[in-house]
């Protein structure tokens, strides 16, 4: 920390050496420019130009060898450099030589003042500005924070006598479209709604006939400068003509437009879609946005905004894209994928009836299988495209006769499956004994009652014979063997009629 009072001798030799002006008119002493050419402070720009080549001729280190033709000539042309710029002869006529002293023309905490150290004394990052003696130009903030920060869309020479520069706003609108335009790119009509020169008085704001009147409260300058407390001023933009010097009175206003120079206007604007394009990318219609809300004028260049179509792709009932890829599902039965077969799989672009595409045997679910250049187009990439990705979905059927069930029984038997679930099945009963007919007979003749007790018992082993042949029937319904037990039956019935004519 310095001491308060601290001279300039014993600072710091990089606080002490001022910074060094590169601009010709600030190396020098300031003298006064209309004197150094002789001209007035009226002068044309054409008179200042015309003074300025006789003096260049006259004192030319070249042709004039005098002692002191040389700091003449740079007077001349330091001079003429200054008055030949409407910017800076703008403001010396308004502020003198001060505009152009960022030392702060040693006043105090300017070099060589033997007050306070000033650590800004010799500030010159934004031109104009001065932190020391309080005589630095007019310094407009709005430029410095439409700089920093990007915003506002106006760019102006300063002082008024500079050309300023609007652009209109940006508009950004949506357009939906699907995935084969995607695929195969489309040219669509956007409409909206957008600021355009007014047709009446073509951006003038005037009537037919009518002029503009100079700005009283800024005098035509399109500026206002505000002395601020700590010695140094400020330049902002006139609050009544928006900084173009002239306003236009009630009587000549335009009675389309009210004098701001646009109007609003539905609009239909072609755009063209490329193949290729990703949902959410944005394309750019240059120059098709809004006219800027600012009067024409000679110091005024207006440019419009520009149009940006956000395209948004619908989603696809059977493809879903990723990048430059598709990809499809596919559902296969469950034999299909156990026995192998062909199935058709649909395109976005190409075959319109879809690709053969072969299935091998035991194919699992979630298996995939890529088909080379089936899928969306590369952008910017002429020729170029992705891959189509199909994933197999096997689906399990629900038997919905007892047959199927008998035939996926089998098959769990067939192929081991222990967790499958099984009808138990009741077991066929052994075959009768045959012995000899006298055997036969005697056993007929020793029980002459057992025929007529099993014939005619209700709860004998007859009914048990009954409920054995529902269920073989039962059974051989279910395994399709009808046929053999009606044979079986035949000849049951066949045997039993010839013991009773025994």
């Amino acid at each position: 920390m310095f001491r308060k009072g601290l001279r300039a001798s014993v600072r710091p030799q990089t606080w002490a050496q001022p910074w060094r002006k590169f601009h010709s008119s600030r190396a020098l002493s300031m003298k006064d420019p209309y004197s150094v050419l002789g001209v007035d402070r009226n002068a044309s720009a054409r008179d200042i130009k015309k003074a300025y080549y006789q003096l260049a001729k006259k004192y030319h280190p070249d042709v004039n060898k005098e002692q002191g033709a040389e700091t003449k000539f740079q007077d001349i042309q330091s001079s003429y450099e200054l008055l030949s710029d409407d910017k800076k002869r703008k403001q010396y006529d308004q502020f003198g030589a001060a505009a152009f002293d960022q030392s702060g023309g040693g006043g105090p905490g300017g070099p060589g003042s033997d007050g306070p150290f000033n650590p800004f004394g010799n500030f010159s990052g934004f031109e104009g500005f001065n932190f020391g003696g309080g005589q630095g130009q007019a310094f407009d903030f709005e430029d410095l924070f439409g700089a920093f920060t990007g915003r506002g869309s106006r760019s102006r020479g300063g002082g008024g006598g500079g050309m300023m520069h609007y652009k209109g706003d940006d508009i950004e609108v949506l357009a939906h479209i699907t995935l084969e335009d995607a695929a195969a790119g489309k040219t669509i009509q956007v409409k909206y709604s957008t600021l355009d020169e007014c047709g009446t008085c073509h951006g003038s704001g005037l009537k037919e006939g009518k002029s503009k009147k100079t700005c009283s409260s800024c005098g035509g300058t399109g500026s206002q400068v505000h002395l601020m407390q700590g010695g140094f001023q400020m330049a902002s933009t006139c609050g009544v003509c928006k900084g173009t010097g002239v306003v236009i009175p009630r009587d000549s206003q335009c009675g389309t437009c009210g004098s701001q120079g646009v109007v609003q206007t539905a609009k239909s604007e072609s755009v063209d879609v490329p193949p290729g394009i990703a949902d959410g990318m944005r394309l750019k219609v240059t120059g098709a946005g809004d006219a800027p809300p600012v009067l024409s004028g000679p110091n005024i260049h207006r440019s419009k905004g520009d149009l940006y179509v956000r395209v948004r792709v619908k989603k696809h009932p059977k493809f879903v894209r990723t990048k430059s890829d598709l990809e499809y599902t596919a559902p296969i039965p469950m034999t299909t994928a156990a026995l192998g077969g062909r199935i058709v799989v649909p395109t976005l672009l190409g075959v319109a009836s879809g690709l053969q595409l072969n299935v091998p045997a035991g194919t699992q679910p979630g298996n995939t299988v890529t088909i080379p250049e089936q899928g969306m187009p590369v952008l910017n990439r002429r020729g170029v495209y992705g891959d189509l990705k199909v994933t197999f979905k096997v689906e399990t059927p629900r038997p919905r006769s007892d047959k199927a069930v008998s035939l996926l029984e089998e098959l769990a038997k067939e192929l081991g499956d222990t967790t499958a679930r099984v009808t138990d099945r009741p077991k066929q009963d052994p075959p009768k004994p045959t012995g000899s007919s006298s055997e036969s007979d005697a056993a007929s003749q020793s029980s002459p009652d057992a025929s007529s007790s099993h014939s005619t018992s209700p709860d004998g082993p007859e009914e048990s014979g009954d409920n054995s042949g529902f269920l073989k029937n039962l059974f051989n319904r279910i395994t399709h063997h009808d046929e053999s037990s009606k044979h079986d039956s035949k000849n049951d019935s066949d045997k039993g009629s010839k013991k009773k004519d025994q």
